[in-house]
């Protein structure tokens, strides 16, 4: 007896609990087809019957036939009909003939030329289809009143076995295991599947997938494009930044909001683990361990979708994680971005390991007791038997790199990857393969996984499959969206049963371990040609003026695959240069020009088919004899004219810098007779007193003598500002930031004064004026030393900036301060003196215990 499936009960059910059913399914049922909605029709030599939702209605027995009821009822337009058929021979031909009825009225008849024995009917979308041995054919009822149809016959080539109709296709099998596949509506062929297993019928579905069933060998699956999308919910948020599947076949993916959903066939369940006073949490990893299913998460640990565990550190500071791996049946190592953690997933009980505190990039495992990882300073090897690690591999050999990613293969062999995109083979830590700048190598590069001779790469651009069995000549692949990956952004990959399973951030894909890239041709067509923006018919070969070089190439790549990268185009046998986007843009030289086009695809693979195109342009005026010689006449009086005018503004400059000396002399003489003149007459006059009182007072003298070394001391320092301020050069310590620096180091590192100094470093190249670099320094110099003597401070902050036209000098304390209209000695009368000198704003702020800050703004020279 016939059976339907329960979805509810997940199991078929026959229809054998049915007397009547049970009765004529002696027989072999050589017509089921849907009637009407949810009605299908059953019908064999013993009886028929009608199934609605499930339940059995109509039954009728041959036994009790009689002529009202020896019809087939149906609908066409939703208009019940019945049918009555039989066999007549008119002029020795064979016709079937069948009367269309409504309520007892005759609609009309199709009288059908009938060379073979039918072998079965059947009824859908208000067409009758009749099968033989040899042909199909299809009475379309257009309309009932008045009575219209249209008949369409197909022979078909090799002995019919059975039929399917599906989502518009009607597939046909035969005995020898072809089948064919044809337009419902039209009976056009629309493809062939040939195979060598007995088949005894095929479905297409609505994604126009193929299923066959046969006899012995299971069920086949065909389609278009290996790769598969695992289906969720509409509500599901599907940026998934990994996917694993456990041994009783659930898949578990985790996404960036801290959520799990777990599917089976097409059960799905949902789990969130973020917390909402939190960011969102990334899931990381997800391991399987006997009753215990442990999700890794930026936060820690979650147990059975139900219990949440953190990890913390001496500090009781929460570790994030960033990468686990599963080392044996009851541990799990943990990779966070303060080192290393064991986790024993018996007693949930978890202990830092013997690292250094630094961030963990990657966690693979070794054996049941050690495992390997990337951190900083390159790859390590742990061992927790003996809580010690060693380094395997420096990052220092990658120059200005780091590894990134790498992948096990053998106890030897270990591929890396470095943040800057480029992959090593290494064997016995050493280099055996590189790929270094390689544009078949993604750069952004997010996981690595071995199979067999391939090495999977994750990356923001797709899947890329390295086979490297042939290490000379190693063959890469690239997967994408065209491929029929649900996003080329690749978090994670999975292997598991022969299938590899890619979280990505538009959902789960599917790849067959031996995927197999469909044959594909990326032919290059030329759509335009322009020359100097207009419009020319499309040729092979161009002639053109001298004027006329500037050409523009619209270029299409017909290829329905999705597998086109890019044109690449090369000038009379020249090396290839890639073009960005589908237009070619040339100024060509004179005489003929060759230009190849040809294709790539994303694999790197050149295409066969090019586009061949040939410009020949005139040599244009510009290089003719007479041409040249006015060119070389009217450079040479430039040129002349030129040289006069730099020779001239060179004498200007000559005449300025020396003016610029005379007037720093002038300021050099001011200097002396009002700094260092004053100072000389007075050392002379303690001296001649000193001299006098040297016999007479001897504590008078000590001071005078006292007085004349201070007096001295002053004047070196003055008479070397001097000398400073009129050696600008590269020499670092004679700038401007490097005298003060010294300067304060000298006053202030022997008192216990806390002090900063902050100097743009661009200062010294801008502010090069002899009065300027001076008058700043002594400014600084004054207020340094009344900070070191009166202040009392305990900070002192130091800084001279660029800001936006001016500049800043700020020299702040925290001492005991002073009232500025009261103070008025001689360092603050000088600091504003030489402000004036320099055109600057001088501002000092200080309040009694409440320190003090000078400020001084001066224009950029």
């Amino acid at each position: 007896p016939p059976s339907y499936f329960d979805e509810k009960l997940n199991q078929f059910v026959c229809l054998e609990y049915d007397k009547h059913v049970l009765e004529i399914s002696n027989g072999l049922f050589n017509a089921i087809y849907p009637i009407h909605k949810s009605e299908v029709f059953f019908l064999n030599n013993l009886g028929s019957f009608t199934v609605n939702n499930r339940k059995v209605i109509n039954k009728i027995k041959y036994t009790d036939y009689d002529q009202s009821k020896n019809r087939t009822k149906l609908y066409f337009n939703d208009q019940l009909v019945s049918l009555k058929g039989y066999d007549s021979i008119s002029n020795n031909k064979k016709y079937l003939v069948t009367v269309f009825f409504q309520n007892n009225k005759n609609l009309g008849t199709i009288i059908q030329e009938n060379s073979s024995t039918i072998i079965n009917n059947y009824y859908n979308n208000n067409s009758i289809y009749r099968f033989s041995s040899n042909t199909i054919t299809q009475i379309k009822i257009t309309n009932l009143k008045p009575f219209k149809y249209n008949l369409v016959t197909i022979i078909i080539p090799k002995t019919l076995k059975w039929y399917k109709f599906s989502d518009s296709k009607l597939s046909v099998t035969f005995t020898n295991g072809t089948v064919l596949i044809y337009d419902e509506k039209t009976l056009q062929l629309l493809s062939t599947i040939k195979n060598q297993y007995n088949v005894n019928t095929a479905y297409i579905d609505n994604q126009n997938n193929v299923w066959i069933a046969t006899l012995n060998n299971g069920l086949m699956y065909y389609t278009n494009k290996s790769i598969k999308k695992e289906i969720y919910s509409d509500n599901v948020i599907s940026n998934f930044l990994c996917a694993k599947v456990s041994d009783n076949g659930k898949l578990f993916a985790g996404n960036y909001q801290g959520e799990i959903y777990v599917k089976k066939e097409k059960i799905e369940t949902k789990y969130n683990f973020s917390n909402l006073k939190e960011n969102n949490v990334w899931i990381r990893n997800i391991h399987f361990f006997l009753n215990k299913t442990i999700v890794v998460s930026d936060k820690g640990l979650n147990i059975n979708c139900n219990k949440q565990l953190n990890f913390y550190d001496y500090k009781n500071v929460v570790l994030n994680v960033k990468a686990s791996t599963k080392l044996n049946y009851n541990t799990l190592i943990l990779g966070s971005i303060q080192g290393l953690i064991k986790y024993d997933v018996t007693s949930e009980k978890y202990q830092i390991l013997n690292f250094n505190k630094e961030r963990v990039l990657n966690v693979k495992r070794k054996n049941d007791h050690s495992f390997y990882f990337s951190a900083n300073e390159g790859l390590y090897e742990y061992d927790i038997e003996t809580d010690k690690y060693q380094l395997l591999i420096s990052n220092n050999l990658f120059k200005n790199d780091k590894i990134q990613y790498f992948e096990i293969i053998s106890n030897s062999k270990i591929w890396l990857s470095t943040y800057k995109g480029n992959l090593f083979l290494f064997d016995n830590y050493k280099i055996k393969k590189q790929f270094i700048n390689d544009e078949r190598i993604p750069i952004n590069i997010s996981k690595l996984m071995h199979i067999d001779d391939n090495l999977w790469i994750a990356s923001k651009t797709g899947i890329y499959i390295l086979n490297y069995k042939d290490l000379i000549n190693c063959r890469i692949t690239k997967l994408t969206i065209a491929d029929g990956l649900t996003s080329n952004a690749v978090n994670s990959l999975d292997f598991k049963n022969d299938t590899i399973y890619a979280a990505t951030d538009n959902g789960v894909s599917k790849i067959p371990k031996n995927n197999i890239t469909p044959n594909y041709s990326i032919i290059p067509k030329l759509i335009s040609v322009k020359v100097n923006g207009g419009l020319v018919l499309l040729q092979s070969k161009y002639k053109l003026k001298s004027n006329q070089n500037n050409i523009i190439l619209e270029l299409s790549g017909v290829d329905i695959t999705g597998h086109f990268k890019n044109f690449q185009y090369a000038i009379n046998n020249s090396k290839y240069i890639s073009i960005n986007g589908s237009f070619l843009n040339l100024k060509l030289n004179n005489g003929n020009n060759a230009i190849i086009i040809r294709a790539i695809d994303e694999n790197n693979k050149i295409q066969t088919n090019k586009i061949q195109l040939e410009f020949e342009i005139n040599t244009p005026f510009y290089k003719s004899i007479w041409f040249w010689s006015l060119a070389t006449f009217i450079i040479s009086t430039l040129l002349y004219i030129y040289f006069n005018r730099r020779k001239l503004e060179k004498q200007k400059n000559i005449f300025e810098h020396q003016l610029q000396l005379e007037q720093q002399r002038y300021q050099i003489t001011a200097d002396l007779h009002d700094d260092i003149g004053s100072t000389l007459s007075s050392l002379q006059l303690n001296s001649a007193i000193a001299n006098q009182l040297i016999k007479k007072d001897i504590n008078r003298t000590e001071l005078l003598l006292e007085k004349i070394e201070n007096q001295s001391k002053d004047l070196a320092d003055k008479i070397g500002d001097i000398i400073w301020s009129m050696k600008p050069g590269k020499d670092e310590f004679m700038t401007m930031s490097s005298r003060i620096k010294n300067f304060a180091n000298d006053i202030l590192s022997i008192t216990n004064i806390d002090y900063k100094i902050k100097i743009d470093s661009k200062i010294d190249t801008i502010i090069t004026d002899v009065n300027l670099r001076k008058n700043i320094v002594l400014i600084t110099k004054e207020a340094i030393n009344n900070c070191a003597k009166y202040s009392k401070a305990k900070k002192v902050l130091i800084t001279l900036k660029k800001d936006d036209s001016n500049f800043e000098l700020i020299i702040k304390d925290d001492g005991i301060g002073f009232d500025p209209q009261t103070i008025k000695g001689n360092g603050i009368s000088n600091m504003r003196k030489r402000a004036i000198e320099i055109n600057a704003d001088l501002t000092i702020e200080s309040q009694i215990n409440n320190g003090t800050r000078i400020k001084l703004n001066f224009p950029c020279p």
